[in-house]
């Protein structure tokens, strides 16, 4: 069977219909709106007549930026796609798989910028993953969840 998959970018909706969506792991009537191809942000219901909408994405860090704008950037990015639930942003976990070129100093300037971006957009941060690994380069290095 040839391979189908773009060269680069995103999974045809084809592909998602066929293959991701049928698989979506325990089934739940709290899911109230699931993965759509194209479209990051899901909403459960976490109590009675209380929804959360989640998205997730890669990080995206561009260090040519400057590290406080690419801190910034970074944060915008996966709050946009939150934001667009129309519910207000209240938490995050992010996973940072970091080139091994990023130094001491990089990485403080980089978190304490988005931490106090986060701050400023309300936003919690509850959880996350930071480590240094071969073969990862910006501008993706992990990716992150916004409640």
């Amino acid at each position: 069977m040839p391979d189908r998959l773009p060269e680069m970018g995103k999974i045809s909706p084809e592909f998602f219909e066929r293959v991701i969506y049928p698989s979506l792991g325990a089934k739940s009537e709290k899911v109230l709106v699931g993965p759509r191809h194209g479209v990051d942000t899901g909403i459960v219901e976490v109590a009675e007549g209380m929804v959360m909408a989640l998205t997730t994405d890669p990080i995206f860090v561009v260090p040519e930026y400057g590290w406080e704008r690419a801190a910034w950037f970074a944060v915008h990015i996966l709050a946009s796609d939150a934001a667009t639930s129309g519910l207000p942003l209240a938490f995050a976990t992010f996973d940072l798989n970091l080139p091994l070129s990023i130094g001491e100093e990089e990485l403080e300037t980089l978190w304490r910028h988005m931490a106090e971006e986060c701050k400023t957009l309300g936003i919690s941060i509850v959880a996350g993953h930071t480590a240094r690994y071969q073969g990862c380069s910006y501008p993706m290095i992990g990716g992150a969840t916004v409640a």
